[in-house]
């Protein structure tokens, strides 16, 4: 789960210091408080910035996304799995301490999952919404 998070809060603060700055400099040169060709080479820079963290936030994107299609199916195999046990114990394979055992830590594993799932999730929507607010 660490590996997309720090990337994830790195890219965000990056990116809404980049889109800060480019609007105190579009707000500088609307006040006339710099020339045209120092806004124009400090806009390419940051533009050149904007750009390369807008690749890099696509591409994390996407490895979160791909996360969420494997969180998806381990999800469905410990339902799988949880449905198996319960046929067992039903069927008297396990006694009631094994079956206990084994469903809570299916549990506590199905929990663990969704909450990463969640947690990914709403880290794209916090993405999608730096999009939206820097237009």
């Amino acid at each position: 789960m660490g590996s997309w998070k720090q990337s994830f809060e790195t890219i965000t603060q990056e990116l809404k210091m980049a889109y800060r700055k480019r609007e105190a400099l579009e707000d500088l040169m609307a006040k006339n408080r710099m020339s045209r060709p120092t806004y124009e080479h400090l806009l390419k820079g940051l533009e050149e910035e904007i750009s390369r963290l807008e690749d890099h936030k696509r591409s994390l994107a996407r490895n979160m996304t791909e996360r969420i299609d494997e969180l998806r199916k381990q999800i469905g195999l410990i339902e799988l799995f949880l449905a198996s046990l319960e046929l067992s114990f039903v069927g008297r394979e396990l006694d009631e301490e094994a079956y206990n055992q084994q469903r809570e830590t299916l549990n506590a594993g199905l929990e663990a999952t969704k909450a990463e799932m969640k947690q990914i999730e709403n880290a794209l929507t916090e993405i999608k919404r730096i999009d939206i607010s820097s237009q």
